[in-house]
């Protein structure tokens, strides 16, 4: 057959040819900088040159070693398909729900590990999930038509890895490839956006885009083998049964990672999980089993390796943390190879002598305090690891609620702040989402203060907003300013990347209800652009001894923040995109998904062939999966907004929408549900209804928090249990082949994926109105109806499904 497997490996073979060469071309670009060349420095040159020269040798001639290639690959399809399927007809239940956990968790694991080495990953926030939508969508698609080669999954996987390791680690954290972000719409804690302009934007975005359709493909070709083995088995059953144990399988797979995740665990235990899933199931009756298990070993040494023996790593739920030390010997922490926060001693009895920094330092941390003496109540937002909160104490607060996302970091605090700020009796320490706590928390307080929140890149692996999004917003703001007493005080403090977003902070200040005129002060601390700004209940605020803090460098910047800002570009809960410049419709990503559409296209055609026609029949299943996968990212985050932008909640959205859809398959495979035309009025229905709560985010006379979040648990999620009825009778079709339906499902999830990017410009509620838009266009063409012209089909979906 033309379109096999060994064109799935000659593109992967490309894509590592690509990245080798990448890793060579800038490594001898840094090594120009060397002053002194020592034997070894000399040696690993000669070594990092010959790896260029090899993945410039695959990338231009991927042909020379097909010969051989193609032999052992071809090899592996037929001992599998002689050796194995045999036994998979036997247990083909038990292997479709372990192949299918395989296929989620090796998904999951891939989009955390790769936002954890390179913090692009997580700017393009969904661009890993949709590499393995179309890896193994592609898969699904040829399962019937290829011979099935599973043990390709851990060679590719091993080589990947140990190629990205690499390149983050021997080239060095502190390379632009590292640093940047090259998204012109958004402001980055690295680039000057004053004086951003397209040549600096695609000078240091080029080899960024290259990295990422580089590992965008091969990331889809190692998903394409899983694909194929899947649904190689689900056609080993009835299709409602095969679906279901498909579901139970998903299941597995995003508890196991959340299990990972409550335990902060590796990469190495993440990566074993599914290598080992993949060799003792899948491979044990394979002949190829030795090449498995030794590139089971090289990934596992690869993730091993001690990259950074000085740093003590962390992988939190959110992000890679790593402890190391400052030049005083106390605590600094780095995110994602960067620099994320640090720690101080100010205890009481060094005041007054501290050298000049420590004294400028202190000054900042107790800045609030100028405003509120000696608090009874004090909230801290983004407490870190204790800095603010050991602040609070020195300044007389009586009681501290200290508010921190991240455990790890709270972990940190507790154990290496000099002060043990966390050990204080007074202080209350709360792990959860800033923005849930305000809107579930007891009592008032004298003063609230917002830490400088750095989560600018911590994602959680499913979200599809930064952890502190809905912080920043009109709504969550105005959420904790209400939590004040009269004449409470709120301190903002952010290292502006851009002046924008100083304009946002002060407008959404000055228009709080009660507030009164608030004050913005350049305060230095850590970049020449941190800047506080104060509201106060009832007042204006002005500044306290203006003279002595002008002459720490302090600076009154109020009158400039003031000036009219567009409030289109205000962030709200439903377009709660703080960091974007402005709304606009964004052109870097327009260019990003226009070459993963690209990619696409050629991988698809390489692989699958796409010589044939659209099959109607099939198309349902695409705009289902369209349609879906703008319902679930609405779901996670709108619960995000309501229960916390927490990865447990993240989490547990996704297990409730996978139990939708099992509930759903249920019905019809267990009870006959056949009614798909009332399952799509109850998809319309529910899917109006949720597009009214998300434009108003409350639900009108329930005062229970409880019931109103498990109203809106159901609410936000039971359009895809009417779908997945819609579904279910599609695939319990006579003639529908279920690796067809799965494969274009996945296609119409990977589009779906796409067209969530126009919340940036229209807000969230908007991916609703395309998901109506989607759906409809799956009712439109579930009727077997043949070549009937359009307008035949929608006056047979209103007879049949409407009247």
């Amino acid at each position: 057959m033309k379109h096999s497997n060994r064109s799935l490996v000659r593109i992967f073979s490309v894509c590592i040819g690509m990245l080798l060469f990448f890793y060579a071309v800038l490594w001898l670009r840094q090594s120009l900088e060397f002053t002194t060349l020592d034997l070894t420095t000399v040696a690993l040159m000669l070594g990092r040159t010959g790896l260029g020269a090899i993945g410039f040798f695959m990338v231009i001639r991927p042909q020379q070693a097909g010969k051989w290639l193609d032999r052992q690959v071809d090899g592996m399809g037929r001992t599998f398909e002689a050796g194995y399927a045999k036994g998979a007809k036997r247990d083909h239940v038990k292997l479709i729900v372990l192949v299918t956990m395989l296929s989620l968790l090796l998904e999951l694991v891939m989009i955390r590990w790769l936002a954890s080495v390179f913090p692009v990953f997580s700017y393009y926030k969904n661009f890993t999930l949709l590499a393995c939508f179309l890896g193994l969508g592609a898969g699904y698609a040829v399962s019937n038509r290829q011979p099935c080669a599973p043990a390709l999954v851990l060679p590719m996987l091993a080589l990947f890895v140990a190629v990205i390791t690499l390149m983050r680690y021997d080239l060095g954290a502190d390379h632009d490839l590292f640093t940047t972000q090259p998204m012109r719409e958004q402001t980055s804690m690295t680039m000057d956006m004053i004086r951003f302009d397209w040549v600096t934007w695609a000078r240091m975005s080029l080899p960024l885009y290259l990295l990422l359709s580089t590992c965008f493909i091969a990331c889809a070709c190692i998903c394409y083998p899983v694909g194929q083995l899947c649904g190689k088995l689900l056609q080993t059953t009835k299709p409602l049964k095969a679906y279901g144990y498909n579901l139970i399988g998903s299941l597995l797979g995003v508890a196991a990672l959340f299990v990972m995740s409550l335990f902060w665990l590796p990469p190495v235990v993440w990566f074993a999980a599914a290598g080992g899933i993949l060799l003792y199931f899948v491979l044990a009756r394979d002949a190829l089993l030795p090449v498995g298990v030794a590139s089971f070993c090289v990934l596992i040494v690869a993730l091993a390796w001690p990259v950074q023996p000085e740093a003590q790593r962390i992988y939190s739920p959110y992000q890679l943390l790593e402890r190391t030390a400052k030049p005083d010997g106390l605590m600094q922490i780095l995110s994602g190879g960067s620099y994320y926060q640090k720690v101080y001693d100010l205890a009481e009895e060094r005041r007054g002598h501290e050298d000049a920094h420590n004294r400028y330092v202190r000054a900042y941390y107790e800045f609030p305090f100028n405003f509120k003496k000696k608090p009874e109540r004090v909230a801290i937002v983004g407490s870190g690891s204790g800095n603010d909160v050991a602040a609070a104490l020195r300044m007389g607060a009586s009681h501290v609620d200290a508010i921190e996302i991240d455990p790890a970091i709270v972990y940190f605090g507790r154990h290496y702040h000099p002060e043990k700020p966390y050990a204080d009796p007074r202080v209350n320490v709360i792990v959860n989402d800033a923005r849930n706590f305000f809107r579930t928390a007891q009592g008032q307080y004298d003063l609230i203060i917002y830490g400088v929140l750095d989560s600018h890149t911590a994602l959680s692996h499913a979200s599809n907003l930064r952890v502190d999004s809905y912080v920043y917003t009109r709504e969550g703001i105005a959420e904790a300013f209400k939590l004040l007493k009269p004449d409470g005080v709120m301190s903002v403090s952010f290292a502006l990347p851009n002046e924008s977003l100083g304009f946002k902070l002060s407008h959404i200040l000055s228009g709080l209800p009660g507030a009164g005129k608030p004050l913005a002060v350049r305060v230095l601390y850590d970049a020449s652009s941190t800047t506080a700004f104060v509201a106060q209940k009832g007042r204006d605020v002005t500044l306290p001894n203006a003279n002595s803090f002008a002459a720490m460098g302090f600076t009154d910047v109020s009158a400039h923040f003031a000036q009219p800002y567009p409030e289109a570009s205000i962030p709200t809960d439903d377009w709660p995109f703080f960091y974007m410049v402005e709304r606009t419709y964004p052109l870097t990503y327009v260019l990003a998904l226009g070459m993963v559409l690209l990619l696409s296209y050629f991988f698809a055609r390489r692989v699958i062939g796409l010589s044939g026609p659209v099959e109607p029949g099939y198309l349902p299943f695409f705009f289902l999966g369209s349609g879906f996968m703008l319902v679930e990212t609405k779901a996670i985050t709108e619960l995000g907004l309501h229960l916390g932008g927490t990865w447990f909640v993240i989490a547990a959205t996704i297990v409730l929408v996978l139990l939708m859809a099992y509930l759903a398959n249920l019905l019809v495979e267990r009870y006959g549900v056949r009614q798909a035309g009332l399952a799509y009025l109850g998809l319309f229905a529910s899917l109006a209804v949720g597009y009214s709560y998300a434009l108003h985010h409350q639900l009108l006379g329930i005062t229970s928090p409880l019931i109103g979040a498990a109203i809106a648990c159901v609410l936000l999620t039971v359009p895809l249990f009417f779908s997945g009825i819609v579904f279910s009778n599609l695939i319990a079709r006579r003639g529908v082949n279920i690796s067809t339906a799965l494969a274009y499902n996945l296609m119409g999830a990977l589009f779906g994926g796409l067209m969530e990017y126009n919340s940036m410009y229209f807000g969230f509620a908007f991916l609703y109105l395309l998901a109506i838009v989607f759906y409809g266009l799956a009712a439109l063409f579930s009727f077997e109806i043949g070549k009937v012209p359009m307008w035949r089909r929608a006056e047979a979906f209103a007879r049949t499904w409407l009247l």
